[in-house]
């Protein structure tokens, strides 16, 4: 039987192993020890821990070390070890593995994976940000209604883009705190990707509202798709970033769409009484450039407005 050791983060998050052929280890901050630890709160013979010959399994031992011993946060001098038993020495914490413990079946490798390296390029993220620099100021000119100035434009665009980097960014530095690759740039194109998208729907609403006026249906046509491009873009992420199952990557996504759209959909509807002493309007006036359609003559418009007010007369009478 091997005894095997694993080297753990504060966090325990594993950061090397050992494996010893032999029936006992000697750990401590001495060169003569067959596992020397460099951690100046551990004695130079800090602990032995070795298979006990009649039931075979793992017993430490303190060897009268200045700082002690804790197993799973316990003090101890002598204790029986089992398999995850976390031994603390000093600063560093160790973890007992055994290796006659069957490991779990491997997570299946999905295709989308391998059809999604495409996003690991660095050449498409230069010209992602630039084509999405572009979009932003194309989305900024056509809501102005003031002359637009690309100069004075630029920098505020620039800070919504960076603003936009810090997803991906969030997403590196926790992959790096795991012990996985960051995939950076993946998570930065994907991020530019979903941005585009974004903005391409904004502008789908604005010239849908623009044109056909529609009703309370629209709204909830907004929230499902919102919620699927929220949904997807968390879902692809955590996908990109983390080993993980599909079931466990579904409700993480599902909580975290729920996290983000619940309130601000909640203020929404909790905003529709038709009171208010202070009623707030938007100001935002859509261009004639939003409109697709042909425009209405003249005469019919006073005639289409006459009829309203002819509508709203008879309200008033009932």
């Amino acid at each position: 039987m091997a005894i095997v050791l694993e080297l753990l983060s504060r966090k325990n998050i594993p950061l090397k192993h050992y494996k010893f052929e032999q029936d006992y280890v000697c750990v401590g901050r001495d060169f003569n020890n067959d596992l020397r630890l460099d951690d100046p709160y551990v004695c130079p013979s800090h602990m032995l821990v070795a298979i006990d010959p009649e039931s075979g399994k793992l017993i430490v031992n303190d060897c009268q070390s200045t700082n002690g011993i804790k197993v799973n946060n316990k003090f101890v001098r002598q204790a029986t070890l089992n398999s995850h038993d976390v031994i603390k020495i000093g600063r560093t914490r160790l973890r007992i593995i055994d290796t006659k413990v069957p490991l779990a079946e491997a997570i299946p490798l999905s295709e989308l994976e391998e059809n999604l390296n495409w996003l690991n390029q660095s050449f498409l993220a230069i010209c992602l940000s630039f084509v999405c620099l572009s979009f932003l100021l194309l989305s900024k000119y056509l809501g102005s209604v003031q002359e637009f100035n690309l100069i004075k434009a630029l920098p505020s665009e620039l800070g919504q883009l960076a603003v936009f980097c810090i997803w991906p960014l969030c997403f590196a530095v926790l992959a790096k705190v795991v012990k996985k690759e960051s995939h950076v740039v993946s998570q930065f194109n994907l991020t530019l990707l979903v941005v585009l998208l974004a903005n391409a729907l904004i502008l789908l609403q604005k010239i849908a509202i623009f044109n056909i006026h529609p009703g309370a249906w629209f709204t909830w046509l907004e929230l499902i798709i919102f919620a699927l491009v929220v949904g997807s873009f968390i879902w692809l992420s955590l996908f990109i970033a983390f080993h993980q199952t599909n079931r466990r990557r579904n409700i993480i996504a599902s909580a975290m769409t729920f996290i983000i759209l619940a309130p601000i959909y909640a203020l929404g509807f909790l905003n529709t009484e038709e009171f208010n002493s202070r009623p707030s309007y938007n100001p935002v006036l859509l261009p004639p450039k939003y409109n697709i359609t042909s425009a209405v003559a003249t005469d019919t418009f006073i005639s289409n407005a006459n009829d309203l007010f002819n509508q709203v007369d008879k309200l008033k009478a009932k």
